[in-house]
């Protein structure tokens, strides 16, 4: 029988047999514990040296701004185990809608319009009846009412799913294609097409403001008040109506916007953002989710870096800034064991320091923010193929690991930091990949499996919670496409709703 061909490493890995192996358990082996360098004294039985028999030492501790590092595999989930927990919504019945709770009695279930009431902020509608009934009676015609309100939250949710290139079209009883059928608000949705005009350019959020002179002091702060009230009224009904799951997910979202605006003009939005790896440009609105329901739980407008900074403690001056702005987002659960999901903007250290403190967990991707990361000497090692991980630990005053940091190789290598998981083997995730098969036949579709540590499985459940919530309002509802507007509050308050 012909000898298989040697294998031949890939740039910057090594090859199987040299990679590290998997030692006994320390409690079983105690020449296999891991050995304080400065005390001789051996650590918890949760960590593990990561070498194969007859190799060297480990290597000594890396001392990264005072912070010291050491090579280990985590067996327990540092800190201990996280419960899971079931998301609920506690509705204006005192009722609880629970995971997998539409069901209210015998053949009976919630509606669309019991989950919209259960999650919309109760004083926001009559905060929006005021002013819009009294620009209605300005222009000579009967005021709205809360009902009137959500019968036009109705409709602007239907009007996603027509296509259309004007608002008339919607009220037309005329089918465009004998494929579907004729929108037909006006018996549809039982509201006028002059009212529904009437309501979408009055429609206003919280009183109204006048657009204040490019002189004026705090004008910036004067024109975000147009929907601020909407971002405190949700902030304050979701952490006090809303229960979230053992995970909570922070991420950033875009609500669309392409007029005027920039902190140097005195109309249109205060504070334009475009960023690259975001597919639209407008105003940017950080967010903590639910890491299981995805339901929305805080909101925080970006303004520019001046009002930021105005706006901000002295405490939070002198730390990292999307430390300062990760712990306003998850504050109302402080002290409740729960992990932070969260991505580079937010991962760090510090962050994981800060939450620490405040009685939750953290678990992120490090990019940019390395300070106190031995990100030198993670990247420096080799890893063999798709799914191989190295990890380092940081150990507390009683010799514990308190914070992990590792890195996990898939199509380019992952730089994590965490205060929760454990380097032991997660679900592998699958794959369908094209790949040209070596007997000629050609490219075919094959399963790519990829082993993951229970680190990279707790994050990746849980940050893409946010993403889904955007797909879904720019690419399925396009509502910021379809109604247009030349009010920026409007958009911004539409996004929000």
């Amino acid at each position: 029988m012909t000898p298989a061909p040697p294998v031949t490493p890939a740039k910057g890995h090594l090859p199987p047999a040299a990679r590290p192996s998997a030692i006994v358990n320390n409690e079983t082996d105690p020449a296999s514990q891991v050995h304080d360098v400065a005390t001789g004294s051996p650590l918890t039985p949760t960590v593990r040296l990561a070498r194969p028999a007859g190799e060297p030492a480990a290597p000594p501790p890396v001392v990264v701004h005072g912070f010291e590092w050491r090579d280990a595999d985590v067996l327990q989930p540092i800190g201990g185990p996280v419960a899971r927990r079931a998301w609920s919504v506690r509705t204006l019945g005192d009722e609880i809608i629970a995971e997998g709770g539409d069901a209210v009695g015998f053949g009976r279930s919630r509606t669309p319009l019991d989950y919209f009431f259960a999650v919309f902020p109760q004083d926001q509608l009559a905060r929006m009846v005021r002013p819009t009934s009294a620009k209605l009676v300005q222009a000579g015609v009967l005021p709205t009412s809360p009902g009137e309100l959500v019968k036009c939250f109705g409709v602007l949710l239907l009007s996603t799913r027509f296509e259309f290139g004007s608002r008339t079209e919607l009220w037309s009883t005329t089918a465009r294609t004998k494929h579907l059928p004729a929108p037909a608000f006006g018996s549809r949705t039982g509201m006028p097409r002059r009212r529904f005009d009437l309501l979408w350019s009055l429609l206003t959020f919280s009183p109204a403001l006048d657009e204040p002179p490019a002189a004026s002091g705090g004008s910036e702060q004067l024109r975000w008040a147009r929907v601020n009230d909407f971002v405190s009224s949700i902030n304050t009904h979701r952490s006090s109506w809303v229960t979230p799951g053992d995970t909570i997910c922070v991420d950033e979202s875009i609500s669309r916007w392409y007029g005027q605006g920039g902190h140097w003009t005195s109309r249109g939005l205060p504070m334009y953002v475009a960023i690259d790896r975001k597919p639209e440009n407008g105003c940017e609105i950080q967010d903590a989710a639910c890491g299981r329901s995805g339901l929305t739980l805080q909101l925080r407008i970006v303004t520019t870096a001046a009002d930021q900074q105005s706006n901000l403690t002295a405490e939070e001056l002198a730390g990292s800034h999307g430390t300062a702005v990760l712990m306003r987002l998850v504050r109302p659960w402080a002290g409740t064991d729960r992990i932070v999901c969260a991505d580079s903007y937010f991962a760090s250290v510090a962050t994981a320091l800060a939450l620490k403190e405040a009685g939750l967990r953290f678990t992120g991707v490090v990019k940019t923010v390395h300070r106190r990361f031995p990100l030198a000497s993670l990247a420096s090692r080799e890893l063999g193929a798709r799914g191989d991980h190295l990890s380092m630990v940081h150990l507390d005053a009683t010799g514990r690991p308190d914070m992990l940091a590792l890195v996990w190789v898939d199509r380019e290598r992952r730089y994590f930091v965490s205060t929760a998981g454990s380097c032991q083997p997660g679900t592998s995730y699958e794959r369908l990949r094209w790949r040209e098969m070596e007997d000629g036949t050609g490219a075919h579709r094959v399963a790519l499996t990829v082993r993951q540590p229970e680190v990279a499985q707790l994050y990746y459940g849980c940050c893409s919670q946010i993403d889904r919530h955007n797909r879904c309002r720019q690419d399925d509802q396009r509502l910021e496409r379809k109604l247009g507007t030349h009010d920026w509050s409007m958009r911004v308050n539409i996004s929000l709703l």
